[in-house]
Formats: structure tokens, C-alpha cells, sequence
């Protein structure tokens, strides 16, 4: 079962040093102090790997302009950081050019759990690029504690008055909207695999 990880900041960034320094991975950030969790991630990174690291908004490119920034230079790591106003549009568009985006040095995807939902419904070549390699940051970069897994369950569940199992039912009939709080939901629960 496809399950989306919480790793600290360092695990995340010694899987992309096992693999070489290469590859695409995805990084749920935390919903408070996402700036603060950037700059722990961006200072893991380049500790890590030992190569400058940068962030590229991806809502402030244009496709082409984020294609050269990804290119020049290709051997450093890139921290692309969704925002609000990245639409499935947008996140459709990129995906088609997708090849035009490898590059030798990594890309991390910064993503919140409503980016998540546009990625996988949006862009499922990049999704396949990313495979299993989707972790959430917990609100300090770290692993979030299983306490505050269940306190945010519990402010779900009281929220939208439904129970865990009716989310996991409605997943697996493919009647739950890709709502932000859905797949975060899901992701809490382990059911990484539904989204």
C-alpha cells in the first residue's frame, strides 16, 4: 500500500543522498510556520548533499522561465514551492512538459495537502516521477507525534462530521472530492494509496 511518510528534514534529505543526489520527491509541509519548516528543509539539504540549494515559486514562473532556472545551473537542489495559485490548469501545463523539467541535481516538490490533490488529479506524469517518495513534514520539520496525528483526526472528524472509516469508505467508492482536508485526512490515516 502507496503511504505517504512523516520524516525529519535530515531523513528526507539522506534519501535524495542515497540515491546519489537525484531524483523527484514531494515534502507536505506543515500548516504553521511553513517559511521557518522552507528554510530547516533548504539548510538540511545542503548540509546533506553538499550542493547550493535553492527555492523556485512555482506560481510566479512562467513555464519556460522555470525550465531555464531549473537548467541553470541542473546540478544544484530545487526546492519547487506550490502556492494557492497554482490551479490543476497550471499543474496540467507543467505536467506536459514535464521531460523539459529533468534536470541532474533533485527536485523537491514543497507542497501543501491541497497541492497534493491537484498533483495526483493534475499532473500524473510528475505524480509517477514523484512515485512513493511523498513525506509530511511535522509542525517543527520533524516527524509529526502520534498525538498531534490524532488531535488534527480529531478536529476533522468533529469538523465535518464524519468518521474516519466513512472518509476511507467514500475514498475506496471514489465518491470523496480531492478537497485539501480530504487528502489530508487520508494521509493521516495511512491511506495514502486512495489519494
Amino acid at each position: 500500500m502507496l503511504d505517504f511518510e512523516s520524516q525529519p528534514f535530515v531523513e528526507i534529505a539522506r534519501r535524495l543522498e542515497m540515491r546519489g543526489g537525484h531524483g523527484w520527491i514531494a515534502v507536505l509541509s506543515p500548516p504553521s510556520s511553513r517559511a521557518l519548516a522552507l528554510d530547516e528543509l533548504q539548510t538540511e539539504l545542503r548540509s546533506i548533499l553538499q550542493v547550493p540549494t535553492r527555492v523556485v515559486p512555482l506560481d510566479t514562473f512562467t513555464f519556460e522561465g522555470l525550465r531555464e532556472a531549473l537548467q541553470q545551473p541542473n546540478d544544484d537542489a530545487v526546492v519547487l514551492s506550490a502556492g494557492a495559485e497554482l490551479t490543476p490548469e497550471k499543474w496540467s501545463r507543467l505536467d506536459i512538459m514535464r521531460s523539459a523539467l529533468e534536470r541532474i541535481g533533485p527536485v523537491i516538490f514543497w507542497l501543501a495537502p491541497n497541492d497534493v490533490a491537484n498533483l495526483t488529479g493534475s499532473a500524473p506524469n510528475i505524480r509517477s516521477l514523484i512515485g512513493a517518495s511523498i513525506f509530511i513534514a511535522g509542525p517543527d520539520g520533524g516527524i509529526m507525534t502520534e498525538e498531534e496525528r490524532r488531535e488534527r483526526l480529531k478536529e476533522l472528524v468533529q469538523y465535518f462530521g464524519l468518521s474516519n472509516e466513512e472518509i476511507v469508505r467514500r475514498a475506496e467508492s471514489k465518491e470523496l472530492p480531492p478537497e485539501p482536508e480530504f487528502v489530508e485526512w487520508l494521509v493521516l490515516l495511512g491511506r495514502g494509496d486512495l489519494v
